[in-house]
């Protein structure tokens, strides 16, 4: 009895002297016995007690006592016993009782002597009964503790072996592993069995490149939670990407006791990142390419016009000098710097053009020498270029593109040879693929083929990577050295001309690279007639252009062709005279980029008023007009800036030739 909780028993009588029998022998049997009066104190004391029992002694008159018993049933920790002395003690039923309640019967004794040994009897009758209710309470509690306790343990597990995340628990010190879910295999390619066995074993296939922060991160006392990425490397050589966060779990004094890791296989997210920041740049290397293209668009219009002007009156010059002087030689080295100037703004057009292509019979020859001319400058000396030209075949093709191609293929060589130097080789040869070919251009029809190689002596491309090097956005290079863009623009080019490419490399070996393209059977130069065709005439021209100095350069150069030239340098006021005599002009050469209205503008005007009227138009540099479109307007030739003597007056001579109107007008002239 002495560990029970209910050790204590206060006693509440009207007769606290009648009760000392009683006090004396239960004190024996261990209990802690207080006695109080029924009064206002008493009553104090009865509500305020702590969890034990309460005897209340029935006299006369009890209606006091009664209320009191009451209001003590509320307290479930209380063990009232309610005792009349007025009769000879008999229990009374507690059958009433509810399971939660405790035992509340009310002994009738009479006799001092036999008070307390009948009191000592019913309370440890009431004690067992109520110890039997409590434990039977306890044993639903627990058992619907339990239940509850089964029902949230059967959810979790669902949950947690059916979710995509990685979710296990370790002790405070990482020696026992408590729980993982199944998606650790998945993500890590490892059995939960190899975890249990090592719990820190997930440790040894992160990336060596994120090993050090990983440990680090988990070398400290997790105190708080964290959260890391990193990349693991699974068996099968599968890089993936991971999200780990780990959270102390503490008990109730704050003590770390566990720790509980969510991990997630984020790959294609880092993926979707990494193709995002790709496109981002990509985007900005579009929009300076496309700025350089405007900035040298605008400066190639311009820079044409000075060279228009440089050219043409040095030509002039030179007509008037005695041959083999020292001034003819000058104005000839002019003439040779002037057509240089001329090549390389072509050239810078090349590579800043954009929009649609125009493949024509281009030859591969003259593209390599005019790309190998503009690279020199940029390639070091260290590197010795050999280049071997067997081919004067053609091919289908755009030749800005082709230049293209060239270019990146030759700045890649250039680029593994940078830190020693070394040799680049450019073969260029005809080749005739047979239908028994079984090697890489076996896809390929048979058929005439021109080969394009280009091999370097660099540090060499790894095999495991060999077959991505033509994907976009792939790149072995430094960030600031390439986007990964340049030989998947080359392998795009090739395949869209109806060509193949392929690569061969070993590391510290170098680099080979093969281009095939189809060739197409090179026109045959039409048989030129026994005498030079004259490139004179007395047709009358209408020649506009806005710059002055042009103006007067064209209609000197023409004049001494022996043409009648009229010159505007205002579109509409050229536009005006026209109109007034329609058939005055056999010819109207006209500028592109004007003033008020446009080369193209001017044209439509004209053919408005007189359809089939030859008109050249010439540009030093357009964005919105190009041969093709010059054709559908029924523009007879389309020119680019500067033009010379030798540039002018053969396609003057062949518009006006192939007019039949101005044809037959020459007839007239000549009878008349």
């Amino acid at each position: 009895m002495s560990e029970a909780p209910l050790t204590h028993v206060l006693i509440v009588t009207d007769d606290p002297r009648g009760m000392q029998a009683t006090r004396d022998l239960l004190m024996t049997q261990g209990f802690d016995v207080s006695i109080c009066a029924m009064d206002e104190e008493g009553w104090a004391r009865a509500v305020s007690c702590p969890a034990g029992a309460v005897m209340i002694v029935m006299d006369h008159p009890a209606q006091k006592a009664k209320q009191l018993v009451d209001h003590l049933r509320q307290r479930k920790d209380l063990l009232i016993v309610p005792v009349d002395v007025s009769t000879v003690f008999r229990p009374m039923s507690s059958s009433g009782s509810s399971p939660q309640e405790v035992v509340q019967d009310t002994a009738r004794v009479s006799g001092a002597s036999t008070l307390a040994w009948a009191v000592l009897a019913y309370l440890n009758h009431a004690m067992g009964q109520y110890w039997k209710q409590m434990a039977e309470q306890t044993r639903q509690t627990l058992a619907e503790r339990s239940a509850a306790l089964h029902e949230e343990s059967m959810r979790f597990q669902q949950l947690s072996e059916h979710i995509h995340q990685v979710f296990w628990v370790l002790s405070a010190d990482r020696q026992e592993l408590v729980y993982v879910n199944p998606a650790y295999e998945t993500v890590w390619g490892r059995s939960r069995a190899s975890l249990s066995a090592q719990p820190m074993s997930f440790l040894s296939v992160v990336h060596p490149d994120d090993r050090d922060r990983i440990l680090s991160a988990w070398s400290r006392q997790c105190e708080r939670a964290w959260t890391e990425e990193f990349r693991i490397s699974r068996e099968e050589g599968v890089l993936r990407w991971i999200r780990s966060s780990v959270f102390p779990v503490t008990d109730e004094q704050g003590v770390l006791t566990h720790l509980a890791v969510l991990s997630e296989d984020i790959t294609d997210r880092k993926r979707a990142e990494e193709v995002l920041e790709k496109m981002e740049q990509q985007y900005r290397q579009a929009s300076k390419l496309e700025a350089l293209g405007t900035l040298a668009g605008g400066i190639a219009h311009d820079f044409n016009n000075i060279l228009t002007a440089i050219l043409g009156y040095t030509e002039l010059a030179l007509a008037t000098v005695p041959k083999e002087s020292r001034a003819q030689r000058n104005l000839q080295e002019v003439l040779t710097a002037g057509h240089r100037a001329k090549h390389l703004i072509q050239q810078i057009l090349t590579f800043s053009r954009q929009g649609g292509t125009e493949r024509t019979p281009v030859q591969l020859e003259p593209i390599l020498r005019d790309a190998f001319t503009f690279l020199r400058a940029s390639l070091p000396a260290t590197i010795d270029i050999r280049m071997h030209l067997l081919s004067e075949a053609m091919v289908l093709a755009d030749p800005a593109q082709m230049n293209q191609v060239v270019v990146n293929l030759c700045s890649n060589a250039e680029c593994a040879m940078r830190e020693h130097g070394g040799v680049l080789e450019i073969l260029l040869e005809d080749v005739l693929i047979s239908e028994q070919r079984q090697d890489r251009v076996s896809t390929l029809p048979p058929g005439p083929y021109v080969r394009l190689t280009v091999r370097d002596t660099g540090h060499g491309i790894a095999p495991e990577l060999l077959d991505r090097i033509f994907d976009p956005f792939f790149t072995t290079k430094q960030t600031a050295d390439g986007s990964g863009m340049g030989l998947a623009v080359v392998h795009g080019i090739v395949t869209g001309h109806g060509g193949t490419i392929h690569a061969e490399s070993a590391l510290g070996r170098g680099t080979t690279v093969t281009v095939y393209l189809p060739a197409i059977p090179t026109p045959q130069p039409e048989k030129s007639a026994s005498r030079t065709p004259s490139l004179e005439g007395k047709e009358s021209i209408l020649f506009v252009d806005d710059e002055e100095a042009l103006v007067r350069l064209g209609q000197e150069l023409l004049s001494l062709l022996g043409y009648q030239v009229e010159v505007r340098t205002n579109s509409l006021e050229a536009l005006e005279l026209f109109r007034e005599n329609p058939d005055r002009f056999d010819l109207v050469i006209t500028d592109q980029t004007m003033p008020l209205m446009t080369g193209e503008q001017l044209a439509r005007e004209l053919l408005k008023i007189r359809p089939g009227l030859p008109i050249i138009l010439c540009t030093g540099f357009s964005h919105t007009v190009t041969a093709e479109k010059a054709k559908a307007l029924g523009i007879r030739a389309y020119l680019m800036k500067p033009l010379a003597i030798r540039d002018l007056a053969p396609i003057v001579r062949h518009v006006l030739d192939e007019d039949p109107i101005v044809l037959s007008r020459n007839r007239e002239r000549e009878n008349g």
